[in-house]
């Protein structure tokens, strides 16, 4: 799939995006991210909605920690928003090193397009973001909605460190695992687990606050049309240009897959927490995550009959599908 000015489609406008706006959820928000594209694509999503962001805290994974540092900064420069502070966490999984994405988001973490944008004046904080997380939950309990963009270390880190860290969050919403066996860096499993399933069997197995999943296999089916993806393209705007220039980068990969449409990931994460009306199929189900296994280590399973798993308490959401139109909506007003 390949774009250029010559293939613009006209720009329309969204007939209902003024009545659809008012279905947003207005949270405070803290973006737990390993800044890759979809996740800057995620962060720009959630600037352009009416809602609270108070802080970006960085992992390792889809590139190495500093760069992602880096992303983030030129992803607030970009929006306009650098008083957000922003956090350094873990550099390493709990478990063995596992490698970045490199082959997906570029050594740079988007697509090569680090030199094109600076990192501005942001303000970035020398607290560690476990610490940080930690603190902030606890300040406030019941306060802050986590969402968890990459391998989810620095959670973990924070549960292992205060408890009762969980408690403290309002709720958490996770972009990871796989449900259905279909994984996309192994045959089993999804990058972000699979980069750090001991990080992953913390969370699940110890949190004590509602979590709802978005899985790969909701990334897979709601991707938005390739018209979609042009018209964005074609935004002669900073962060339309922002998005052109870091998404040509993946164009490779969603003709190798075949994609039906341009897959947003990360982004998915963001409209479950604050769209929850564009999730259209849902399901409540006990998970554990997969230590072992050539191929399935870091796979998400779950309970599919009441005797399976009979450890597993709690439950937790799984975000199963969107609405692709509404998806489209939000992303394409985000870049203007």
């Amino acid at each position: 799939m390949t774009t250029s000015a010559a293939n613009c489609p006209p720009t329309e406008g969204t007939n209902n995006i003024g009545e659809r706006m008012r279905l947003v959820l207005d949270r405070h928000l803290i973006i737990d991210t390993d800044c890759g594209i979809d996740d800057a694509l995620a962060i720009m999503l959630a600037l352009s909605l009416p809602t609270s962001v108070e802080a970006v805290t960085c992992v390792s994974g889809n590139t190495d920690v500093d760069s992602v540092c880096e992303n983030v900064l030129r992803v607030l420069h970009l929006c306009r928003r650098s008083e957000i502070p922003v956090y350094r966490g873990c550099e390493q999984p709990l478990g063995e090193p596992y490698g970045t994405a490199h082959h997906y988001h570029g050594t740079d973490g988007i697509g090569g397009a680090s030199e094109e944008y600076p990192t501005g004046d942001g303000l970035m904080d020398t607290t560690h973001a476990a610490l940080r997380l930690v603190s902030m939950a606890k300040q406030d309990p019941g306060k802050y909605t986590l969402v968890l963009l990459g391998p989810v270390t620095n959670a973990a880190v924070a549960l292992s460190l205060e408890p009762k860290f969980t408690k403290n969050l309002k709720d958490i919403f996770v972009l990871g695992g796989n449900i259905e066996g279909r994984g996309n860096v192994t045959p089993g499993a999804e990058y972000n687990f699979r980069a750090d399933p001991e990080a992953a069997h913390v969370l699940l197995s110890r949190a004590e606050c509602p979590i709802t999943i978005v899985p790969w296999e909701a990334v897979c089916r709601s991707s938005i049309p390739w018209d979609v993806y042009e018209e964005m393209c074609c935004q002669d705007t900073a962060k339309g240009k922002f998005f052109k220039a870091i998404t040509r980068h993946t164009l490779t990969y969603h003709d190798e897959v075949s994609s039906e449409g341009y897959q947003v990931g990360d982004a998915l994460a963001i409209v479950a927490a604050l769209v929850p009306d564009a999730v259209t199929e849902s399901k409540k189900a006990r998970v554990a995550v997969e230590l072992f296994g050539t191929y399935t280590r870091g796979q998400l399973v779950q309970a599919w009959t009441p005797d399976l798993l009979p450890t597993v308490k709690r439950t937790v959401d799984i975000a199963a599908r969107f609405d692709s139109a509404l998806l489209s909506e939000l992303l394409v007003r985000m870049l203007v």
